[in-house]
């Protein structure tokens, strides 16, 4: 469940780390406020020393992106992007550029986009940082004090000593020929387990894919629910359910909002079963959530 244009470009050049422990007290060498825009995360980020400019955190694609707006006004050269011997309209290969988060300093790869690619929901930011910005560092998203964390680039191997991890982190293809995106576990919806991808521009809780109603011992049912920052606009069917949570955590009860993929001439894009549902920023608003890109390790607990 991607917004438009993550769909429009698959991309087989990652793979999944193996599996390992995680330090307890991670080190956290920059710290970056962000602002809640419209359900998202927006932040100032600042690309090859210009003045910051607002993008999103997008934990749910590979490529990061800029409007074409922005990405003339910083001069960057633009290649436009062939598919099947046709020119795609509006969107373009932007390269690798500087990205400052607060004191962090890294690289990513751009695609640009004119705004009309998103169709009618343009996000009210000028792009988004995707995960790969913080390969081999940990984020963490402190949601109720509305920070994110960030590490320097880990070099040493993955510590194995320090006791089990909460939970694991998968680059999992989206669908079976989709790109790699990021899965974590053990995410539970009345108790069950879970594996779910952790995407920061999805602004619902926890959507059950078709192929894992049954299983979970759900019901699909429920009021649609328009989520326009998704799939270019999607409606989706809103129900309670008894708990959702991670591991053994409750992170929302007392009937907390789950949801189904619903009808609509655009309808939710979904991962041929590959993994069972994907979390949004709703899900996390009284939690802490730390990704490990370098361990591939996941946590969710509450904040302080």
């Amino acid at each position: 469940m991607r917004p438009l244009y993550v769909l429009l470009l698959a991309s087989a050049a990652l793979s999944a780390s193996a599996l390992a422990h995680v330090s307890p007290a991670p080190h956290f060498s920059a710290e970056l406020p962000f602002h809640e825009c419209d359900g998202l995360i927006c932040i100032e980020v600042a690309l090859d020393g210009a003045k910051p400019r607002t993008l999103l955190l997008d934990t749910g694609n590979i490529n990061s992106g800029l409007t074409t707006e922005a990405a003339n006004a910083l001069g960057w050269k633009l290649e436009p992007i062939v598919q099947g011997g046709k020119t795609l309209p509006g969107m373009y290969r932007g390269g690798v550029h500087g990205v400052a988060l607060g004191k962090a300093r890294t690289d990513a790869k751009f695609l640009v986009l004119d705004r009309s690619a998103y169709g009618e929901h343009a996000p009210p930011a000028d792009g988004a940082i995707a995960y790969t910005a913080f390969k081999d560092r940990i984020l963490q998203i402190d949601y109720p004090h509305h920070v994110l964390r960030i590490s320097d680039v880990i070099t040493t191997p993955a510590k194995t000593d320090t006791g089990p991890a909460p939970g694991t982190l998968q680059l999992i293809t989206f669908g079976e020929h989709g790109p790699p995106i990021v899965v974590g576990t053990p995410f539970t919806v009345d108790g069950k387990p879970v594996h779910a991808q952790i995407d920061t521009c999805y602004t619902g809780t926890l959507l059950v894919y078709d192929a894992a109603v049954d299983k979970l011992g759900l019901h699909k049912q429920g009021t649609p629910e328009f989520f326009g920052y998704t799939d270019g606009g999607v409606n989706m069917l809103a129900t309670p359910a008894h708990s959702l949570g991670f591991g053994k955590r409750v992170i929302a009860d007392k009937k907390p909002t789950l949801y189904f993929v619903g009808e609509g001439k655009e309808p939710v894009h979904q991962p041929d079963g590959l993994f069972e549902a994907t979390v949004g920023n709703a899900l996390f608003a009284h939690s802490v959530v730390t990704m490990d890109f370098h361990a591939m390790t996941l946590d969710v607990r509450p904040a302080g």
